[in-house]
């Protein structure tokens, strides 16, 4: 088969180049597939399959004093495995302007369990007030299939 005329050194940059485009063509595909699914704040049923990683996303300002935790009664951990995950500050980022935390989990195995996460005031600190009014308590039922 003849090279149409084309020098060796184009040829293999060109395929060098159609290479690399594949490669990050699969890479943004696997990404998307491995990617946590996030649920909002509202979605108080979720249903994942097992193995999957999912994050709750709620809304957060760690300069006011509150934070989120997991609360009791804490999720079957033979059917979830979580924790409360990174924060993303808002956008423009100021002091004080809040942001995104995400409640980060796995799939373990079959089954349902409740998920309870509470918003509380310097929460495990001697200075917590445990029926601080303020608190806001967000439960989701997960069912993984």
């Amino acid at each position: 088969m003849g090279d149409g005329g084309i020098p060796r050194r184009t040829r293999t940059a060109g395929i060098a180049v159609a290479v690399a485009a594949l490669l990050a063509a699969v890479y943004a595909v696997v990404t998307q597939l491995t990617a946590p699914v996030v649920f909002a704040e509202d979605d108080r049923e979720i249903t994942v399959s097992v193995g999957t990683h999912f994050s709750i996303r709620l809304k957060d300002n760690p300069a006011s004093g509150f934070r989120w935790v997991l609360a009791a009664p804490a999720p079957d951990p033979a059917v979830l495995k979580g924790a409360i995950g990174h924060y993303d500050a808002g956008e423009p980022t100021r002091p004080g302007s809040g942001g995104i935390r995400y409640a980060d989990f796995t799939a373990r195995g079959a089954g349902r369990t409740e998920v309870t996460l509470r918003y509380c005031y310097r929460c495990g600190t001697p200075q917590a007030d445990e029926q601080d009014e303020n608190a806001r308590i967000r439960r989701f039922r997960v069912t993984v299939d």
